[in-house]
């Protein structure tokens, strides 16, 4: 054997002792990290798993309530939507509550469909785009009871800058105003859905509908005004000439 040999031996016999000291002082370490690594990668896995499994029965469930509520049969389609909101996952439950809100107002229950999605709407989990949907469609029930001041306190943010629901907003506000005989304000809405072309075509010609209603509407109202003005109005002077003497 050669002195490099021997050499190479000593100090192989010097590693080992050392990894088999290490190993002694840190092994349970080493291994116990190991272990953690392998169930947390298979405990991601099958939630993952679970997640899908659960994701394909609730959507399933979901498809369901919505059949039952296509062919009529509501009560048992809100039932069905009411437990997959307090059991489902989070966007199977939002679905799931508007939806439900949907079939209340088509069944002629407005006012607590109304109330449903306020809920959402006030709801921070939910995203702001469904949101704001929810907000238009609390606003649209609640249009033939509000109050001009209602209807801007829930739309009047939307009805601003670059909303989404910018077009609907405005509408329902045009809507509102023409309602309470506000032709000026409801002018304005409707003259806003018009002049911005991204208004979709359908809501165009609505909003040029109603301005043609609101032309004829204020023509009336001046009609009216013109002729309360001519209406002579009798002072007291003249009522008192004017009354027939009584008879002594």
């Amino acid at each position: 054997m050669v002195d490099g040999d021997i050499f190479r031996e000593i100090d192989e016999e010097i590693k080992r002792e050392n990894f088999a000291k290490l190993w002694d002082k840190y092994g349970y370490l080493i291994l116990g990290v190991a272990m953690a690594v392998i169930l947390s990668v298979a405990g991601y896995k099958y939630w993952k798993f679970q997640q899908q499994e659960q994701s394909q029965t609730f959507g399933a469930r979901y498809m369901d309530a919505l059949d039952l509520a296509s062919s009529g049969q509501k009560d048992l389609a809100q039932l069905s939507l009411s437990q997959i909101a307090a059991d489902g996952p989070r966007g199977y439950a939002m679905l799931s509550k508007m939806r439900d809100a949907a079939v209340k107002a088509s069944s002629g229950k407005l006012d607590d469909a109304a109330s449903d999605y306020d809920k959402l709407a006030s709801n921070k989990t939910v995203d702001p785009v469904f949101q704001d949907f929810s907000r238009i469609q609390a606003a649209m029930l609640r249009v033939d009871k509000a109050d001009e001041a209602e209807m801007k306190t829930r739309l009047g943010k939307l009805a601003q800058g670059t909303s989404s629901w910018r077009h609907s907003a405005r509408e329902l506000l045009g809507l509102s105003a023409f309602r309470a005989g506000n032709m000026a304000s409801a002018e304005t809405y409707y003259s806003q859905v018009l002049s911005d072309r991204t208004a979709p075509g359908g809501l165009r010609q609505r909003a040029e509908m109603m301005l043609s209603l609101i032309v004829e509407a204020t023509a009336e109202q001046n009609k009216g005004s013109a002729a309360a003005a001519k209406t002579p109005v009798m002072d007291k002077k003249t009522s008192a000439k004017n009354k027939p003497k009584s008879k002594k």
